[in-house]
C-alpha cells in the first residue's frame, strides 16, 4: 500500500547508511529504481572520494529528485565540488540535502572543513576527517597580502625582500607541496617589479625550479607588463617554454600545439616596434632577463613561416599576411605567394596579389590572378567586382595606348557578363564603345554610341560627362569636349549637380575614381547646387560634398553637408564631418566642435570611418589632446547647424558653442600664485609680498634681448612686457599689444593651444 511504501521509503532515507548493501537486496528485483539507484550511487560515491571526476561522473540520472536517495546525490556532488575547490556549489548542495537523511550527518564536517565554525562540537570520527583534509591557511593569507603591498608599494626593496622570506617560510610550514610553485610566482614577479635576482633568489633560499611552467608564467608577466623590450623578452622566455615542455612531453615537435606556440610568439614579436626589434637582435638578448641561457631574439617572418610550415592553415597565413603587409607590399605578396602554393583553393592571397598587380597597373598578371579566384568562388562579391573593374582598366589602358582592336575585345567580353547589365553600367558600356569608335575611326559607330549614351543616361550633359570623365582616365582627353558653360539653357545648368553626381557615382560603381571635370564646371555645380538641392538624394549629397572638398569648393560642400544633415539618418555623422573639413581654419572652436558631434554620432550609427577620420581633426587641433561630446550634445550641435546654414563669414560667425567648453582658467598673478604655478620670468620670490624689484626684472630681459635689436626697440618692449607681467597678461594678449589690437578686451573660452 502506499501508506507502507512511504514508510519504507522513510526509513532508507533516515537509516540505510550502506548504498551496497541495498543495490544488491534481493528482496527487490535487479530492475526496480532503488536498487538501480543505489548501485549508481554507491560507484559515484567511491569514484567521487577517490580522485578528481567529471559533470558526466556525477549527474546520476539515475537518482530522481523524489527519491529516498536524492540526498546522496545532493552530497556526492558536494564533495565533488570541495575537491575542486569550488566552494559556493559545494554549499548550494549542501542545503539542498534533507536534514533528516542520512548524508546530512555529514553537512557540519563540510562546512566545517570550507572554514565554517560547527554549531556543536564534531564527533571524534567527524574531527578526524576534517583534519586529514584541510588546513587553516590564514595565516599563509595574511602573508602573502603583506607580500602583495610590498610589491605594490615597491619604493621599499628591503620591505619586499622581508615579505619574501615571511611568505616562503609560512608556506613551508603549512603548505609545503605549494612551496615550489608560490617560490616560481615570487620570482616572477620580482623581476617583472625589476628587482636584482640574486637577492630575490638569497629571499627565496634558492633558486627556483626551471620548469615548462616557470616559463609560461614568466612569459605570460612579461606580455601583460606591454612594454615593447618585455613582449620581445616574453618571446624568448616563450621559446624556452618550448624547449622544456618537448623535454617534459607536454607536446610533440612540429605538431599543432607548436604551431601554435610559433604563431602566438610572432604575434607578440609583431607588436614590438622594428628599431627596438633591431637593436635587441643585434646585442643578441637582454640583461633584464635574470635567467641564465635565456636570449637570442628570433624575427617574426621567421616564427610565422614555422608556424604555417608545421600546421599550414588559413588563419595562420592570414596572419602572416597581414603583418607582412604591415612591413612592405612586396614582402606581403611574397607570403600570398607561398600561401597560394601551399592552399591553392584559398582565396584571400588571391586577392592580395591580384590587387596589388592592379596598382601597379599590370593588368595581364592580375587577370591571371582573377582566373584563380573565379575557379575557386566565382560569386565572391570582390571576385564579381574585379571582373568588371580590370576589364574598364584593360579597356582605358588600350585606349591611351591608341589600340582600339584590343580595347574592342575587352570590351565584348565585359558585354557579357551578366553584372554589367546592372544599373547605370550599360551606359558606361555605350560610352567605352563610342571612345573606341572615335579612336577607329568609325564615325558612323561612334555616333550611334554616343546617341545610346544618351538615351541611357537621360539627357546630353549626363552623358557628355560621362564620356569626358572615361577619357580623362585613359588620358585621351584629345577625343572629347564639353560645351561652353555660357552656351548651355538655364535648364541644362540647373542640371549640372545631378549630372555630375550621376557621373561620379556610376565611376565608382565601375571601381574607377579618377573621373574629372574642368575646374569650371565644379564651380558652376556649387553655384546652381542650392537650387536643384532638393531634388538630389542622400548618396548624391555625400558625392558633390566630397566633390567639394577635393576640388577646394568648400562651399558646395558645407551647402550639400547642411542639405544633407536635414534629411537626418545613419548619413549625419559624415555630413558634420565634411562640415568639419570644410569649416575655414580660423574657426578652430567650431571645427572642433563639429568634429567631436561627428565621431560621437559615428559611433552611434557605426560609422567607424568617419570616427576615426573626426578623432584625427581632433588630435591636430589641440596638439592631440582629446576632446568629446555627449550624444544629447552631440544632437544639439546638429540642431544648431541646422539653424545656421550659411557658409561661415567674419560677418556671419553660425552658432556660439562656447557653452560645451570648460570654463577658462584665470591667469592672473593672484591666481596664478594660489594655484601653487610658476608666475613666470619676471615673477621672483619678491612677488610673494606684492612689490617685484624691475631692476631685477630689465637685467633679466637684457640677458634674453636678441642680438642686434636697436635699443629704442628694446625699451618699447620691454616696458610692454613689465606692464603685461604685472597685469597678468598671457603671452597672446601681449603680443596683440604690441602689434596695435587692442581687442575686445574678452577672453575666448575654448580649449588653449600651447
Amino acid at each position: 500500500s502506499s501508506e507502507r511504501r512511504s514508510a519504507i521509503e522513510l526509513t532508507i532515507q533516515t537509516q540505510v547508511t550502506d548504498l551496497s548493501a541495498l543495490a544488491g537486496c534481493t528482496a527487490l528485483p535487479p530492475e526496480h529504481s532503488l536498487r538501480v539507484a543505489a548501485a549508481a550511487l554507491d560507484q559515484a560515491f567511491n569514484v567521487t572520494t577517490s580522485g578528481p571526476v567529471s559533470d558526466e561522473q556525477i549527474a546520476l540520472p539515475e537518482v530522481s529528485h523524489r527519491s529516498p536517495l536524492a540526498p546522496w546525490k545532493m552530497l556526492i556532488r558536494a564533495i565533488a565540488f570541495l575537491h575542486r575547490s569550488e566552494d559556493q556549489l559545494c554549499r548550494e548542495n549542501l542545503a539542498a540535502i534533507k536534514p533528516e537523511s542520512v548524508p546530512s550527518r555529514l553537512v557540519p564536517t563540510i562546512l566545517t572543513i570550507l572554514g565554517a565554525k560547527p554549531a556543536t562540537a564534531l564527533k571524534t570520527a567527524a574531527s578526524a576527517l576534517v583534519s586529514a583534509t584541510s588546513v587553516n591557511l590564514s595565516d599563509l593569507r595574511r602573508e602573502l597580502a603583506k607580500l602583495d603591498q610590498a610589491f605594490a608599494e615597491g619604493h621599499n626593496q628591503g620591505t619586499v625582500f622581508k615579505a619574501m622570506r615571511s611568505a616562503l617560510r609560512e608556506c613551508q610550514r603549512t603548505a609545503p607541496d605549494w612551496l615550489g610553485q608560490l617560490k616560481q610566482l615570487v620570482f616572477v614577479r620580482g623581476a617583472v617589479a625589476g628587482l636584482d635576482p640574486e637577492r630575490v633568489t638569497a629571499a627565496l633560499e634558492g633558486a627556483v625550479r626551471q620548469d615548462a611552467d616557470f616559463f609560461r608564467m614568466y612569459a605570460r608577466a612579461m606580455e601583460r607588463a606591454g612594454d615593447p623590450e618585455e613582449l620581445a623578452i616574453a618571446c624568448a622566455l616563450w621559446d624556452e617554454f618550448r624547449v622544456h615542455a618537448l623535454l617534459e612531453g607536454l607536446f610533440r615537435a612540429d605538431s599543432v600545439e607548436d604551431a601554435t606556440l610559433y604563431l602566438h610568439m610572432a604575434e607578440v614579436l609583431g607588436k614590438v616596434p622594428a628599431p627596438v626589434l633591431r637593436e635587441l637582435q643585434r646585442v643578441g638578448g637582454s640583461g633584464r632577463i635574470p635567467v641564465a641561457g635565456v636570449g637570442g631574439f628570433q624575427l617574426p617572418e621567421q616564427l610565422y613561416a614555422r608556424a604555417c610550415a608545421m600546421d599550414p592553415h588559413a588563419e595562420a597565413f592570414s596572419k602572416w599576411m597581414r603583418w607582412a603587409l604591415k612591413q612592405s607590399v612586396p614582402a606581403a605578396e611574397d607570403v600570398a605567394r607561398k600561401w597560394n602554393e601551399i592552399r591553392p583553393e584559398d582565396l584571400e592571397p588571391l586577392l592580395l596579389l591580384m590587387k596589388q598587380a592592379e596598382k601597379r597597373s599590370a593588368i595581364p598578371t592580375a587577370l591571371s590572378h582573377l582566373a584563380k579566384a573565379e575557379r575557386i568562388d566565382a560569386v565572391h562579391s570582390e571576385v564579381r567586382a574585379a571582373r568588371l573593374r580590370l576589364l574598364a582598366v584593360g579597356i582605358m589602358r588600350h585606349l591611351e595606348q591608341n589600340k582600339p582592336h584590343l580595347a574592342a575585345g575587352k570590351l565584348a567580353i565585359m558585354e557579357a557578363l551578366p553584372q554589367s547589365r546592372q544599373g547605370d553600367r550599360p551606359a558606361y558600356l555605350a560610352a567605352l564603345r563610342h571612345l573606341i569608335a572615335i579612336v577607329s575611326s568609325d564615325t558612323a559607330g561612334a555616333a550611334a554610341a554616343y546617341i545610346e549614351t544618351e538615351r541611357l543616361m537621360g539627357n546630353r550633359l549626363a552623358a557628355s560627362f560621362l564620356i569626358f570623365g572615361i577619357a580623362s582616365t585613359a588620358k585621351r582627353l584629345d577625343l572629347v569636349q564639353l560645351p561652353l558653360i555660357k552656351a548651355l539653357s538655364q535648364q541644362e545648368r540647373a542640371g549640372i549637380p545631378g549630372a555630375v553626381a550621376r557621373m561620379v557615382a556610376l565611376g565608382r560603381d565601375i571601381g574607377t575614381t579618377h573621373f574629372k571635370l574642368p575646374i569650371n564646371y565644379v564651380s558652376e555645380t556649387e553655384a546652381q547646387f542650392s537650387g536643384v538641392s532638393a531634388t538630389l538624394d542622400v548618396q548624391q549629397l555625400r558625392i558633390l560634398a566630397h566633390l567639394g572638398l577635393v576640388n577646394d569648393y568648400f562651399k558646395l560642400a558645407w551647402a550639400a553637408a547642411g542639405t544633407g544633415l536635414a534629411r537626418g539618418g545613419p548619413d549625419e555623422a559624415y555630413f558634420l564631418l565634411t562640415r568639419a573639413e570644410a569649416n575655414p581654419k580660423s574657426n578652430t572652436d567650431r571645427t572642433l566642435v563639429l568634429a567631436a558631434a561627428a565621431a560621437e554620432l559615428g559611433r552611434f550609427h557605426r560609422e567607424m570611418e568617419v570616427v576615426d577620420e573626426a578623432l584625427a581633426i581632433i588630435r591636430a587641433s589641440i596638439a592631440g589632446g582629446s576632446f568629446s561630446l555627449t550624444l544629447d550634445q552631440a544632437r544639439e550641435v546638429v540642431r544648431r547647424e541646422l539653424a545656421s546654414p550659411e557658409y561661415p563669414l567674419p560677418n556671419i560667425p553660425g552658432p556660439d558653442y562656447i557653452d560645451f567648453f570648460p570654463d577658462p582658467v584665470c591667469q592672473c598673478f593672484d591666481c596664478r600664485r594660489q594655484r601653487g604655478e610658476l608666475p613666470g620670468a619676471f615673477d621672483g620670490d619678491e612677488a610673494d609680498d606684492g612689490i617685484i624689484d624691475e631692476n631685477d626684472m630689465e637685467k633679466m630681459f637684457n640677458e634674453r634681448v636678441p642680438d642686434g635689436m636697436p635699443p629704442d626697440i628694446a625699451e618699447m618692449l620691454f616696458k610692454v612686457l613689465r606692464k603685461g607681467y604685472l597685469r597678468g597678461d598671457g603671452p597672446d594678449e601681449i603680443l596683440a599689444k604690441l602689434l596695435g589690437n587692442k581687442g575686445s578686451g574678452k577672453r575666448k573660452k575654448g580649449p588653449k593651444k600651447r
